[in-house]
């Protein structure tokens, strides 16, 4: 027995709902450490063309002292400005051509008047089921590690591209506007940064930053950086060992445990993204900007990621390909509400 085109559509789309939905976050916390934490965070995207979000730039104190009689001054508070941040539609789908599934043992019948008519045997419901099975895993890896991409450029790549971490934690903190607000004259709207840091200094400026982040926002809570930055943090620390001669032995030369770095500082872990190489080969930056060279100070409460959750659907086929279509969208925004409490070093 066959099955009809409309029933695949839906079998299709159910099966990759439930995939997909029903994947835990903590999954990707090894190989997509970013998407992992700010989806550990992820706020529910409301609908509307953009959000106004109120940046505090200052209190607008008039403090100062008096006695007797002396005169007093009056000031109207004028504390906020307002930044704008839009969403973009990531998008993403996969067809299942006919001739495939007829090759498998499966009719598909394109007439939409056999939409429920049409009952495949149970053979013909694995046969279906495995094949769509097959095109989950690769799907949803391939889903996951676009979007973690996309998540830590700096929107460039295309005009509908999500703004997203190397614009919020700037290379360039006083160049561009962000959020529709000018750090050239807005010097609040800055996040710090430091390139070309020798390893010499690497200890020092990251003291320095850490401070500057606390001045602006509190301590930083994740910090993310790539192979050559770790390196040359793990080459500045001293490990002292003790043996004790009674009991037996074991050397470790490594430092951290699976995926885990080891290292930390302040008490947050260093973590290290895989994703800083990937994109060193998409974008090929210059020597003093390169992915594996970077270390960011992210304060996770004034950067937020926004999503509307998946949109997963089946559209209508083109007239002239017989198969059967599923499509994932995801409506998304990264925001940094504070620029001034994270950071960036670039390793020399």
């Amino acid at each position: 027995m066959p099955i009809s085109a409309p029933d695949l559509a839906i079998v299709a789309s159910l099966s990759i709902a439930d995939y997909l939905r029903n994947q835990p976050i903590d999954q990707i916390g090894t190989m997509h450490p970013l998407m992992a934490k700010l989806m550990a965070k992820r706020k529910k995207l409301n609908p509307g063309v953009n959000q106004q979000v109120n940046v505090r730039k200052g209190y607008g104190s008039n403090f100062t002292w008096s006695k007797g009689e002396a005169t007093r001054t009056f000031t109207k508070r004028d504390t906020t400005e307002q930044a704008t941040f839009n969403w973009y539609t990531g998008l993403d789908g996969m067809y299942l051509p006919w001739d495939n599934l007829f090759a498998a043992g499966i009719h598909v019948d394109p007439d939409p008047a056999s939409k429920g008519k049409l009952v495949p045997t149970a053979n013909e419901k694995v046969i279906i089921t495995n094949m769509i099975s097959e095109q989950m895993e690769s799907f949803e890896l391939g889903f996951k590690e676009k979007l973690d991409i996309e998540i830590h450029r700096d929107g460039s790549s295309g005009s509908d591209a999500i703004v997203g971490l190397d614009a919020a934690i700037s290379r360039t903190p006083a160049v561009g506007a962000y959020g529709g607000l000018d750090p050239a004259t807005k010097t609040y709207w800055r996040n710090y940064f430091a390139g070309a840091v020798a390893t010499v200094n690497l200890a020092a400026t990251m003291e320095t930053m850490w401070r500057a982040c606390i001045r602006n926002g509190g301590a930083p809570d994740f910090i993310l950086a790539g192979s050559t930055a770790i390196d040359a943090y793990r080459s500045i620390l001293t490990l002292t060992q003790n043996t004790d001669a009674g009991k037996v032995k074991r050397i470790d030369v490594g430092v951290g445990e699976g995926g885990s770095t080891g290292l930390f500082y302040k008490g947050v872990e260093i973590m290290w993204d895989p994703t800083f190489s990937a994109l060193d080969t998409l974008e090929a930056p210059a020597a003093s900007a390169l992915w594996e060279k970077r270390m960011y100070f992210i304060n996770t409460n004034h950067l937020l990621y926004e999503d509307d959750g998946m949109d997963i659907y089946s559209p209508a086929s083109p007239n002239n390909i017989r198969a059967t279509y599923v499509s994932v969208d995801v409506r998304a925004r990264l925001k940094a509400t504070r620029r001034n409490a994270h950071g960036l070093i670039i390793v020399a």
